[in-house]
């Protein structure tokens, strides 16, 4: 599961804290860069970028903004926006920082953490659990001294580490925050030698036994007031999740989604096909295939259908590109499996946009930040490939042997719109900005990985 976007909300919350971020940084053509967005991108810049003096880190990080800004406003200028499929990209966008702003507003506002939870957390993860784990195939009578369950040598799952004892046998080594809620607060009520009641998962009852409980070195008081803000945060995290999968199951229930076999089996086999011919990899991010042509027979056919809308081949493509989604190359059913997976994700997705829609959400000045953001990377990303194209439209090259002239050409484009641009710093400002590296000899690369 990605962290990276929970962190980077708790390095903003601790760096933003005290900070007017109503002030402008800088103007470029009218368009205000303000603390926030300067923050964020800088908290978000590759190491290679902020690192040495403070002045020179922060002069490289505006400058990055001010290029990705000069970048939209040309793209703009040149019509670029226009386009009907960068319309229904922007439109996809938009929809995405919709959703952001439904949960955050269903789901944030409800989550609270005390600091009887922090420490409850803190208390349990001083401790090891060593667990074993049975299957059964239909559930045990009641009366427990008649169990005689073989205990699995496998573990419960993934993120479980397990090991093998002379006693036990192999024993899941169970910390907190390993397993969902529910499983760890039954796990953790448990005395050694006692089993849990029969839990039906997955069309099998799970049989837990608790066989020892290995207690780590006990903390200070000064310990855990220094890690309580981790454990609130992941608390939060977790709270957060369920409310969203409770609120997900809420709206999804009415939508009654279908998904059509015909062309499902189509889209896979096809797939399929090109999978064993080595023509595509669907696990790769990006486009799903690489010659649109051999898709046209079915890109207007119905994949599915729901309460609200429909989903089309083509349509699925679309949001795969935009977004997406691991499908498995393993088996046909494996690609069937991740592809009706794929399906029941965009189909929320639409679901929930037009839901957020509905609440007027996109007048929101949080949702039309977030979204101008996304936006400008976008046009200015169509300048950059609508130069590589003309080039090889104007010169009839293959578009590798035109790289290093397209490259040239944007480096000179980009001096260009700066230089003729009207850009004024707050330079005060700029430099009263404080980072979450503030102060320290090293700079440290907050997760660049994640938005470069």
């Amino acid at each position: 599961m990605r962290s990276a976007p929970l962190l980077l909300i708790v390095i903003y919350l601790l760096t933003a804290c005290g900070q007017d971020s109503q002030q402008s940084v800088s103007q470029v053509n009218g368009r205000s860069i303000g603390v926030d967005e300067f923050i964020f991108a800088y908290e978000t810049s590759p190491r290679s970028v902020i690192t040495g003096p403070k002045a020179s880190a922060y002069g490289k990080v505006l400058d990055r903004i001010t290029e990705r800004v000069l970048l939209a406003q040309e793209a703009e200028r040149r019509g670029l926006d226009n386009d009907p499929t960068t319309q229904r990209e922007l439109k996809q966008l938009e929809d995405s920082a919709i959703r952001r702003e439904l949960f955050r507003q269903q789901i944030r506002s409800e989550v609270v953490v005390s600091e009887t939870d922090c420490r409850d957390a803190f208390m349990k993860a001083q401790q090891t659990l060593w667990v074993q784990h049975a299957i059964l195939d239909q559930e045990p009578p009641t009366e427990t001294e008649s169990w005689n369950p073989e205990w699995e040598q496998v573990s419960i799952n993934g993120a479980v580490k397990s090991m093998k004892t002379s006693e036990y046998g192999l024993v899941n080594l169970v910390s907190w925050n390993d397993l969902d809620q529910n499983l760890e607060d039954i796990l953790f009520s448990l005395e050694v030698g006692d089993l849990t009641a029969p839990l039906l998962k997955n069309q099998a009852y799970h049989i837990f036994r608790l066989v020892n409980i290995e207690s780590n070195q006990i903390l200070s008081e000064n310990e855990f007031y220094l890690q309580q803000e981790h454990y609130r945060s992941a608390i939060s995290k977790r709270r957060e999740h369920a409310l969203a999968f409770q609120f997900v199951q809420d709206v999804m229930q009415t939508e009654q989604l279908i998904i059509r076999r015909k062309t499902m089996d189509q889209l896979s086999h096809f797939l399929w096909q090109q999978v064993e011919a080595e023509k595509i990899k669907v696990e790769s991010p990006g486009e799903l295939n690489p010659e649109p042509n051999t898709l046209e027979a079915m890109s207007g056919d119905e994949l599915a259908t729901f309460a609200s809308g429909r989903l089309t081949v083509e349509d699925f493509r679309f949001y795969y590109r935009m977004n997406p989604y691991e499908l498995s190359d393993k088996s046909l059913n494996d690609l069937q499996n991740s592809l009706v997976n794929a399906i029941g994700i965009y189909v929320r997705d639409i679901v929930f946009a037009e839901k957020g829609r509905a609440e007027d959400l996109a007048r929101l000045p949080s949702v039309q930040e977030d979204f101008g953001y996304w936006r400008e990377r976008l046009l200015a990303g169509k300048l950059e490939n609508s130069i590589k194209e003309n080039l090889v439209n104007t010169t009839g090259t293959e578009p590798e042997d035109t790289a290093q002239a397209a490259s040239l050409e944007f480096e000179q484009l980009c001096e260009s719109l700066t230089k003729n641009a009207k850009i004024k710093i707050n330079e005060k400002v700029l430099m009263s900005i404080q980072t979450s590296d503030e102060g320290l000899g090293r700079k440290i690369d907050f997760f660049a990985g994640y938005l470069n």
